[in-house]
């Protein structure tokens, strides 16, 4: 009995099929993808791609407002939205020349300029996952405080938390949001050069839905603040910002520093005389409102020994 071959082109049939029904549905997640985009941004700017591979839309001048908790406006000379065809919970933007504005309350809020910015947003089950943000050679103003603050890179890293059960005795509520916050080069109104490591704990007794629904007995918790030059660590910080209805936010807190007088001024914005870093830091207490921090004064610093041969404090603010 002989055996009969099957063509090599009949081999190839389910392969093609595979091809075209993948194809077919590729068209069918795009065109998902272009209408979800089209509710924040015009359609016609949108143009979809990244076959077969992913899901790219390349967006000119794209510019967006809107928001509950937190109003969001982001503007930027062009944008380039990728999304995994099995992903639809993550998210990937990349944006040039980007403009963003974020206000939670009139004393909460900020605006970021970055010469390019790559954000990643992962949501899923109702809530926001993470979404970290990586802004190249920024410049930021945040709230009413006239200071400006520049850096190289900054990192932003927001999580929703789900908030785990405290004791009835703790005296914070428990953990809603986290931001985590890194800076390279960063500038306080064109001070000298600094490394910045930031965590923020949003705390509350219900998920943060809304600004008043927050502000009754929530708070802000700064669990550490650390500004460092290329010889060593210069302040680090722990406050509790509180707060007080809508035109009022209360911190309190202490912070470690080696140049007590360079932060002293620059609490006062005034001109910093040179100081040598003490050998143990001094640790301060602050307290105010967000726009007007008061911080304790000096102790006698005559006797503490200096660390001569390190180089002078930083300029901490022009």
């Amino acid at each position: 009995m002989t055996k009969r071959r099957i063509p090599l082109w009949l081999t190839t049939i389910p392969l093609l099929a595979g091809i075209a029904l993948y194809a077919l549905l590729w068209r069918g997640w795009a065109h998902d993808f272009e209408a979800e985009i089209g509710r924040w941004l015009p359609p016609s700017t949108i143009r979809i791609s990244g076959f077969p591979y992913r899901l790219e839309a390349n967006v000119a001048q794209p510019a967006l407002s809107g928001g509950d908790i937190v109003r969001l406006r982001v503007s930027a000379a062009t944008a380039r939205i990728n999304r995994g065809p099995w992903q639809p919970d993550l998210t990937v933007i990349a944006m040039q020349d980007a403009t963003i504005s974020a206000s939670v309350s009139p004393l909460i809020s900020a605006r970021l300029e970055a010469r390019s910015a790559t954000a990643s947003i992962n949501w899923g089950e109702g809530r926001l996952r993470r979404q970290s943000t990586i802004l190249q050679v920024a410049t930021v103003q945040l709230g009413k405080n006239a200071m400006s603050i520049s850096a190289d890179t900054l990192e932003l890293h927001l999580r929703e938390r789900q908030g785990e059960p405290l004791p009835a005795t703790s005296p914070v509520r428990e953990t809603r949001g986290q931001l985590v916050l890194a800076g390279t080069r960063l500038r306080l109104s064109g001070g000298s050069a600094l490394t910045m490591a930031a965590e923020i704990l949003a705390t509350g007794s219900r998920r943060l839905t809304g600004y008043d629904r927050w502000a009754s007995g929530g708070t802000l918790e700064l669990t550490r603040l650390s500004l460092a030059d290329a010889h060593g660590e210069v302040l680090s910080a722990r406050a509790t910002l509180a707060p007080r209805g809508k035109d009022d936010l209360q911190i309190a807190g202490t912070l470690d520093t080696v140049c007590p007088q360079t932060v002293a001024a620059a609490f006062t914005t005034t001109s910093p005389q040179p100081e040598r870093r003490l050998r143990v830091p001094v640790r301060l207490a602050f307290q105010g409102s967000i726009d007007a921090l008061v911080l304790a004064p000096l102790p006698d610093l005559s006797r503490r020994p200096r660390r001569d041969q390190k180089p002078e404090c930083p300029r901490l603010r022009q």
